[in-house]
């Protein structure tokens, strides 16, 4: 044994070592095998970021916006238009056209009657005792007389006196006044087409005078009206210029009385007031009237009458 060993050893420092047996390679550990390449991994990006989708407000639910509302006639003064005492209004005399809408039967007769936004609302008064007095040659459709509304018109002289301002204020408009309501003027006859052709609401057995083939006409038509002491309440809108003459008068609020809105025009002709004045100067500028007249209605007396081929029963536009 011990010289088997020696044997090896020789050979081994020879360099001829015999071939290590199979049993011993197997129990060698083998060599560590080389690391692998890292495999690159794609990083992914990131989710998007969600936000929500604002709703959009819903502009009925909104509360209405608070703007400092400002009268379109407000002009800032350093000092406003004045008048010492209004001159008292010389008398007028002038025509005026007053329409009644009435209705008559197939005999003529007159069983209402209305006065159609009369130029003076005082001349509405005497029509309910007149009524049963007024006849008319009935109106015809197809050759046979009928019932209708008839619009008939009369021509009146009017005299307007003793005129008195009982009360009296005229102010700039303020920045903060609201509007007034205008009053609607129309010129001539222009106000007659603001209504249908037709009776509204429809009346049984009641012709529009828009289709009947020869008109009613006025045969025994007493016209007759009181003198009358009145009073009205006046306002309006005054432009007053640099020189502090009325440029013009705008009617407003319940001031819907033509003949007495032309007796104002009249009235301001006379007037001398101190013009407004801004930065040192005279300024034009819009000031509010609001006063109380009381005058008398002398007379009415009709002039003239004719009928007029345009139904008036019915809203007007």
């Amino acid at each position: 044994m011990l010289r088997s060993k020696i044997v090896v050893v020789a050979l081994a420092a020879a360099g001829l070592a015999p071939a290590t047996p199979r049993a011993a390679l197997a129990l060698q550990a083998p060599p560590p095998a080389a690391a692998p390449s890292p495999v690159p991994v794609a990083v992914p990006a990131p989710p998007p970021v969600v936000r929500p989708i604002e709703a959009i407000p819903d502009g009925w639910r909104l509360p209405p916006a608070e703007l400092p509302a400002v009268n379109p006639l407000f002009r800032p003064l350093d000092a406003p238009p004045r008048i010492a005492t209004p001159i008292p209004a010389p008398p007028l005399e002038t025509r005026a056209t007053l329409v009644i809408a009435v209705k008559l039967g197939e005999n003529g007769r007159a069983s209402d009657a209305v006065a159609v936004e009369p130029p003076l609302r005082a001349l509405s008064a005497p029509i309910p005792a007149l009524v049963p007095r007024w006849r008319f040659d009935p109106a015809q459709k197809g050759g046979r007389p009928v019932a209708t509304w008839a619009t008939w018109s009369l021509e009146l002289a009017m005299e307007l006196e003793n005129a008195v301002w009982s009360s009296f204020e005229l102010k700039p408009v303020g920045k903060d006044d609201p509007l007034p309501k205008v009053v609607r003027e129309f010129s001539g006859d222009a106000w007659l087409a603001r209504f249908p052709k037709e009776i509204t609401p429809p009346e049984p057995g009641v012709v529009s005078v828009e289709e009947v083939d020869v008109l009613p006409v006025p045969d025994s038509t007493k016209w007759s009206v009181d003198a009358a002491r009145l009073r009205v309440h006046v306002t309006a809108l005054l432009e007053i210029a640099e020189s502090g003459a009325v440029a013009r008068i705008v009617p407003t609020g319940e001031f819907d009385e033509p003949l007495l809105a032309a007796w104002l025009r009249k009235m301001v002709g006379g007037w001398k007031l101190t013009p407004a004045a801004a930065g040192g100067r005279p300024v034009a500028c819009w000031a509010s009237l609001d006063a109380t007249l009381d005058y008398t209605m002398a007379t009415a007396k009709k002039k003239g009458e004719k009928s007029v081929k345009k139904n008036l029963r019915g809203r007007a536009d």
